[in-house]
């Protein structure tokens, strides 16, 4: 098939308007399905509730630091900003409004664009994306696509403008334009990896539009998103000031990110898993060979739409990439681009990518099924799928319930999607506080499940699980990196650490070990563990969280005795001295220039390391290597809540069974190729009061 401009595609009758009865009733129900869409889409009717759960926990935590009006960036870091609850859509009384208004927003600018771009001759091909938006696409995809498509709207402004007569440059149209580009000042509001999406989108049209001597629209699609940006992020509560310290702790977040949250094929065999990933190369590579043979197109517009795919794609790729549960978001992306991309021209290398990515989407998004990953964890456990062993008996287990699986994240995901419309404007409608009321059951849910009771002062929970105090009649003072997992990197580990030290400390903390992806248990937050046992006092266990009250004095520096200091060699086992007390461990592994470069693109191999205990025990677990250089507990041996409890109440008498006699450091893969061959180990005993 010959590339078609986008002025000649669907120009035929088949797509034309009609002013017959048909045709009129044709264009009324389209219109009507478009709507009832972009409303299923974009505009959060049927919110969740807040709930117990590690993601569960964030969302909760999220709403109230905005509801409370503290800094996000300085009291709170987390991968999302002060608009997070268009993404999770997660309802509170006090960010609802502010919710509804900014998705609103969004819905109204995206369906905007996409009419900009239909120009009432592609209705097939909207109802395509409409319709797989509607089946596959998250919050997150929804946003990401908004910025592609409003740049590719930038890059047909040069083709339409001629054909313009005055009333086309109208100010409703002008406002309606920087209506859709206030939105996209949300973007980076929303979540920290939109940051380079909407840098992209802010960046090159303008260029583009300069080349083409458009300045005025250069200008307006420079500024008034930034400018947007600016004002949303006063809007929500936040200091102008502290905007800044936002963008400084998002580059932080994502400087770590993959080394620390990738996981393995695991369910998935290996050679499934690295066939997609090659695929998913070769549609991308397909997009720019079409792009770029387009000749339809000029050069400029190719170059810089080839760019803004690059850019784009990268991003989604990264975050199927790291996560494999993400995987199908990568063919879920290139669907989607290459659908916009279709409303500019089509050849028939972008209709082979479009099907092949749909398809690819449809078999892949069963892994991402959450009633399978439920039953996976009831059936084998949780954290069996972190291990990075093949696991054959969970694939098969999958396998045997792929069918029900498919069902679920095909028609009736988008039938789940319609009916949350429906079922939102009842809980909206049939009572004036309908949503308020089930909220305060969700609320009842997490306090029946754990009562907390009253406690002086405000305290903090550790590893995740916020909503449990959140819940509670108690203060909240949460430590900068509100989930212990995600503070992955030194910077980012310090800051967790002074705040158990500075006068605005809390007055109590709830610990409840918990980890992830199989990590070292006493990694998480590591750097924190001598403050805790510096400032604060074991007070009880109750079987569930233990909890610890801050003494009267603080200690700003731990002390230690210094044990050992040497350069091992990874994968051989190091003896660990005997010693009294508790010993920790700083590990200083460095990737290679390859490595770094790997995690740039895919992911690096991840780095496990193998305990041998005094009583004959070996345990293994998943390391990060910026987790390890600040330090965390090497000795004794604690696995879970109750071994914490027992060192918290005797600091100075761990049972011999808890002792590591020797430790091993190495990659899954790759030897010395990704990793350096040796790291520095440094021991060290605390010496407590």
């Amino acid at each position: 098939m010959p590339h078609e401009h986008i002025d000649s595609i669907g120009s035929g009758a088949s797509e034309s308007p009609s002013n017959s009865l048909p045709g009129r009733m044709r264009s009324l129900l389209f219109y009507l399905f478009f709507i009832i869409t972009v409303i299923a889409l974009f505009i959060p009717l049927n919110p969740r509730m807040p709930s117990k759960g590690i993601d569960a926990s964030w969302e909760f935590a999220m709403n109230e630091a905005v509801a409370r009006n503290m800094s996000i960036g300085k009291q709170v870091m987390f991968t999302y900003g002060p608009y997070a609850s268009i993404i999770t859509r997660t309802y509170s009384p006090a960010t609802d409004r502010r919710m509804m208004l900014c998705s609103l927003l969004i819905g109204l600018s995206y369906a905007t664009a996409l009419i900009f771009l239909e120009r009432g001759r592609k209705k097939l091909l909207t109802i395509i994306l409409l319709l797989f938006l509607a089946t596959y696409a998250g919050a997150e995809i929804l946003l990401l696509s908004y910025a592609f498509l409003l740049a590719v709207c930038a890059l047909k402004l040069p083709s339409t403008d001629h054909k313009a007569n005055s009333g086309a440059r109208n100010w409703k149209q002008a406002a309606a334009g920087v209506v859709m580009l206030s939105a996209l000042g949300l973007l980076p509001l929303v979540k920290g990896s939109l940051l380079l999406p909407f840098a992209a989108a802010v960046a090159i049209p303008p260029a583009f539009l300069l080349y083409r001597a458009k300045v005025r629209y250069a200008f307006v699609f420079l500024i008034v998103p930034v400018a947007a940006a600016a004002a949303l992020w006063s809007l929500s509560g936040q200091l102008f000031a502290d905007l800044p310290a936002f963008l400084h702790g998002t580059s932080q977040l994502a400087a770590g990110y993959t080394e620390a949250m990738s996981t393995p094929w695991t369910i998935l065999p290996a050679i499934i898993g690295d066939s997609l990933v090659i695929i998913s190369l070769v549609l991308t590579a397909l997009v720019f060979l079409s792009i770029f043979r387009a000749p339809g197109l000029a050069v400029a517009s190719r170059w810089a739409l080839a760019l803004l795919f690059a850019l784009f794609q990268f991003v989604a790729f990264k975050h199927g990439i790291v996560k494999v549960e993400g995987l199908s978001g990568i063919f879920e992306s290139l669907a989607v681009f290459a659908l916009i991309i279709g409303f500019v021209y089509r050849d028939k290398y972008l209709i082979w990518v479009l099907s092949i990515a749909i398809l690819l989407t449809t078999v892949t998004a069963v892994r991402g099924d959450a009633l399978l990953a439920k039953e996976v964890h009831e059936r084998f456990g949780q954290g069996v799928t972190w291990s990075g062993d093949a696991r054959t008996d969970i694939w098969k287990f999958c396998l045997d319930r792929a069918m029900g699986a498919y069902a679920r994240t095909t028609y009736m995901s988008t039938w789940k999607t319609y009916s949350a419309v429906w079922e939102g404007i009842g809980a909206r409608m049939s009572q004036s506080n309908g949503l308020e009321a089930h909220y305060r059951r969700a609320i009842d849910d997490i306090r029946n499940d754990y009562p907390l009771p009253a406690l002086k002062g405000a305290g903090d929970v550790y590893s995740q699980e916020q909503s449990v105090l959140l819940a509670s009649s108690n203060q909240w003072d949460p430590r900068p990196v509100i989930q212990s997992y995600s503070a992955y990197t030194p910077d980012l580990l310090e800051l967790n650490e002074q705040h158990l030290r500075g006068l605005d400390a809390p007055a109590w903390v709830l610990i409840d070990l918990q980890t992830i992806q199989g990590r070292l248990p006493t990694l998480d937050d590591g750097a924190s563990w001598p403050a805790l046992f510096d400032n604060y006092a074991f007070v009880s266990y109750d079987g569930r969280y233990v909890l610890m009250q801050k003494k009267k004095s603080t200690r700003k520096v731990s002390r230690y005795e210094d044990v050992a200091r040497e350069t091992c060699e990874t994968g051989k086992p190091i003896a660990i001295p005997e010693t009294n007390g508790m010993l920790f461990a700083d590990v200083d592994l460095k990737p290679t220039l390859l490595g770094r470069l790997l995690t740039i693109v895919f992911n690096p191999p991840l780095l496990h390391i193998v305990l041998h205990l005094s009583n004959g025990e070996t345990k293994q677990y998943r390391v990060v290597a910026n987790m390890m250089s600040t330090g965390f507990l090497l000795s004794p041996f604690v696995n879970d809540t109750k071994d914490f409890a027992s060192l918290a109440e005797g600091i100075d008498r761990p049972r011999a069974q808890e002792k590591v006699q020797s430790i091993s450091i190495a990659p899954s893969y790759g030897r010395t190729l990704f990793w350096s061959g040796t790291y520095s180990l440094t021991l060290r005993r605390y010496v407590g009061e």
